[in-house]
């Protein structure tokens, strides 16, 4: 009843401050592959794009549909956490590991943001229960179960393949477990879960392979900076106990030589993401499957562990929503009405544009497109070339005389660049777009370009 209790106040706050935290780029970039919906996406597989057209049905294209659903998938992470915890521990150890769950920033603030991974980490936390289930009762019925959610994990996120990784690393390195090698219905569920996955490695083949050729350029040369990045990221975000006790599982399995059941599911996801972090940019939310073992096990720390835990993560909690509610550097000119201007964003676009000509809205950035697209209620294109996504749902095809609306971050000059390509440009001096997601409300300007001569656009 205490946890029912604890969840309930939670989530009521996190539903009355979601008006203060209006939706960020990466919401509204997934939020626009809910109107183009297919079988899979340059960056993601599709379930992101399902779940916002869903929730958009349900509730209307809204800012508060999408945090709903966030906080909702959250709400049912607990209870899979719990469950878990229950059947590995008691109901005491699922209870506190519910509690610490929810009050990490990855999850407390974090959770309130609808992304892929928030998804994922749904599906990758019911696979694992549902891993312990076949651990704790050797029911072969369990592996269909496991091979479906497995499959709606892949649908999620591509970070679900080391589930895979993981379930054979256990296996083999467990000799009680080895028989399942020879059962059938390990290799049916597999079979299970990539009838799942099939349609995103179809469209994958239809169109070479966009998803492995965008994220294979993320690589760079080695970055000690982006390593530190990681293991700071990782602390604040998980809590430096967290943090530490993979690492203590990780000496612990080298000195056994041995890899238990939690070891298994936390390593093998930990440690390819520690390995290319010097490498590529890892987004601290990425490797947070990682943390569902031993978070389970802080469940039945000892009192100190989980005091220190929970104080450090409502002290980077705290931080986090004074400086987003009362610190954050909005726009002079915004002041006072940052919640209000994206409602006035529609009826701006459909002012702006000239009586004569066709108009197309432009952005040169991904996020920004989508936050145009989702407040101003209109289609919306890159530059060609800019991102590969934007390049399938269609390229823009000014013919001489139409004009463009080019919402620009981070490119204050790129007047200079439009000036040669049209009759005439000029820079809105307004601020119209607000949300609180790196220098978009203060390094965003809206270009208005008319009468274009021909050339390529910036």
């Amino acid at each position: 009843m205490n946890l029912a209790i604890f969840l309930i106040l939670l989530n009521l706050f996190k539903i009355a401050i979601a008006p203060f935290f209006p939706l960020i780029g990466d919401e509204a970039y997934y939020w626009l592959w809910s109107q183009h919906l297919d079988w899979s996406y340059v960056d993601h597989p599709p379930m992101i794009a399902y779940v916002n057209y869903f929730l958009t049905t349900l509730f209307g294209n809204s800012e508060i549909a999408v945090r709903l659903g966030a906080i909702g998938i959250v709400v049912l992470i607990s209870l899979i956490v719990y469950l878990t915890g229950k059947e590995l521990y008691d109901k005491r150890a699922g209870a506190m590991a519910v509690i610490i769950f929810n009050l990490l920033p990855i999850f407390f603030a974090g959770g309130m943001f609808l992304v892929p991974q928030t998804i994922l980490f749904l599906f990758w936390a019911l696979s694992f229960y549902l891993m312990v289930k076949i651990v704790k009762t050797g029911r072969s019925s369990y592996w269909y179960l496991l091979g479906v959610s497995v499959g709606l994990g892949l649908l999620s996120d591509y970070i679900m393949a080391l589930f895979f990784v993981a379930t054979g690393a256990f296996l083999l390195f467990n000799r009680e477990q080895r028989f399942w090698f020879s059962r059938k219905e390990p290799y049916l569920g597999a079979l299970l879960s990539m009838l799942i996955f099939s349609p995103v490695i179809f469209w994958n083949i239809t169109h070479s392979f966009p998803s492995l050729s965008y994220h294979g350029e993320r690589a760079a040369s080695l970055n000690l900076e982006k390593f530190l990045n990681f293991v700071v990221l990782q602390m604040a975000l998980y809590t430096p106990l967290l943090f530490i006790a993979i690492f203590k599982n990780l000496f612990d399995s080298l000195r056994k030589l041995s890899l238990n059941l939690m070891n298994a599911f936390s390593l093998s996801v930990f440690l390819p993401f520690a390995i290319l972090s010097p490498f590529i940019l890892i987004g601290g939310h990425w490797p947070a499957a990682a943390y569902l073992p031993p978070l389970l096990s802080s469940g039945k720390s000892k009192k100190v562990f989980i005091i220190l835990t929970i104080a450090f993560a409502l002290l980077v909690n705290s931080l986090g929503f004074v400086y987003y509610l009362f610190l954050y550097p909005t726009p002079k000119e915004l002041v006072g009405k940052e919640y209000k201007i994206n409602q006035e964003l529609e009826k701006y676009i459909k002012e702006s544009k000239p009586k004569y000509g066709r108009t197309l809205i432009l952005a040169n950035n991904l996020g920004l497109a989508g936050l145009i697209s989702f407040h101003g209620k209109t289609k919306i294109y890159l530059p060609p070339g800019k991102h590969p996504q934007y390049d399938l749902w269609g390229k823009p095809e000014l013919k001489k005389g139409d004009n463009l609306i080019y919402f620009a971050l981070n490119d204050r000059d790129l007047d200079k660049e439009l000036r040669p390509l049209f009759r005439e440009v000029w820079r809105e001096k307004q601020k119209r777009i607000f949300t609180k997601d790196a220098d978009i409300p203060t390094k965003t300007d809206i270009f208005h370009c008319l009468g274009f001569r021909g050339g390529k656009l910036p």
